[in-house]
């Protein structure tokens, strides 16, 4: 008998997901209360960073080069151009633990990098002014992805393999019962052998069973700043990499980073600059608009001491929602007292760039076979028993 599997939620992991999941040859159903691509998630802004010399933990490196893979397949079926390998350059003191922890898992997993000093790096990349100790480990396979048109590329491939997609529609409810899972659906009902909860930051309102991994939807700021008259031919991705500057400190609790214009751009033009660190806990249903003014002087100010006279003010900014789990990694796998449910949330920031070879992880995972052991790390059951509110 033919499985149906349900994806709730298709920006960047469920609409992977769905795909995967419909190749498989289930009868798969995606639902999503916006139509995506959209910008009321994670999943939105033109572009995120892709690279595979990972400073957050070197587990995600077998992940990270398989994606860099699966994004180009994704691009050979279905035509899109999905995947910017411009590099990445990554810039701080030499006392940095994010250029350290980087050089780490190159070694460990033998990803190509480049280091270079900082006069090395104000040669090859003249934009940058940076103090005279500081070091940069620069990534040549690396560069951005853009997640408005990864995601309707999976969504397409959904269709083409007899995926039922279902937008402008909310769940109310997830409940178990004898014969799987009964998935609510305002006045329709479905049910499925196993549903994928990949709701971003409407996940733990979804599955109270996750408590215990602390999910909280926070606010973060993007912004786009056009160059200067005197760098427009320079801050280019055909010359630029992406990059993010680790000044320990600084500029707060956290490292800004950017991806500089391109061609086939989606959204806003200009230099996409965020800032990589903790946010504003949040509402997911009363997020979104541009960020506060001193917000965006802030992002220019602080980027204008290490680029000095190439950005003009930012013209544009945004909100964007993380879901960050309690220690920061990815919250993968079925969710504990509740097998038929898998849950693929707490991307953090950093987790789309993995879409393709996550999608086929969840779909394994919603068919009964074992997680990939690359997930290990990822499993819910590493936060223990639910936490029950008194």
């Amino acid at each position: 008998m033919t499985p149906t599997v349900v994806v709730v939620g298709l920006g960047g992991i469920g609409s992977a997901a769905l795909a995967a999941i419909a190749r498989r040859g289930c009868r798969a159903i995606g639902v999503d209360r916006f139509e995506p691509p959209h910008q009321r998630g994670g999943t939105h802004g033109g572009s995120r960073i892709i690279r595979a010399a990972y400073f957050e933990h070197p587990d995600y490196v077998p992940l990270a080069r398989a994606s860099l893979e699966a994004w180009r397949r994704v691009e050979r079926e279905t035509g899109e151009r999905c995947l910017h390998a411009n590099g990445v350059l990554l810039l701080g003191p030499p006392t940095s633990a994010i250029l350290e922890a980087c050089a780490t898992s190159a070694r460990l997993h033998g990803v190509p990098i480049e280091t270079f000093g900082a006069t090395e790096i104000v040669e090859r990349w003249p934009m940058f002014q940076i103090p005279r100790d500081w070091e940069g480990v620069h990534e040549p396979d690396a560069g951005f992805v853009v997640p408005e048109v990864g995601v309707r590329a999976h969504l397409d491939l959904a269709r083409r393999h007899g995926a039922e997609i279902l937008t402008g529609t909310e769940v109310l409810g997830v409940d178990d019962d004898r014969n799987g899972v009964v998935v609510r659906l305002g006045e329709r009902v479905v049910r499925a052998d196993t549903v994928v909860v990949a709701a971003g930051a409407w996940t733990r309102s979804l599955l109270p069973e996750l408590s215990s991994a602390g999910l909280e939807p926070q606010r973060k700021a993007i912004v786009w700043s056009r160059p200067t008259v005197a760098w427009r031919d320079a801050v280019d991705a055909r010359r630029m990499p992406a990059w993010l500057i680790d000044d320990e400190g600084a500029s707060g609790d956290g490292a800004y980073y950017a991806v500089p214009p391109h061609a086939d751009q989606v959204g806003p033009d200009g230099m996409k600059i965020g800032f990589h660190g903790p946010g504003s806990p949040v509402d997911p249903d009363g997020s979104g608009g541009r960020s506060e003014p001193k917000v965006v002087q802030r992002f220019h100010r602080d980027v204008s001491r290490y680029l000095p006279g190439v950005l003009e003010s930012p013209h544009e900014s945004r909100q964007c929602l993380y879901t960050m789990s309690a220690d920061q990694h990815f919250v993968i796998g079925r969710v504990p007292g509740r097998p038929s449910i898998v849950a693929a949330s707490g991307f953090s920031g950093h987790g789309y760039k993995f879409a393709p070879v996550l999608g086929e992880g969840l779909a394994a995972i919603a068919v009964g076979d074992d997680p990939p052991a690359e997930f290990g790390f990822l499993s819910p059951d590493r936060f223990g028993e639910p936490r029950v509110s008194e």
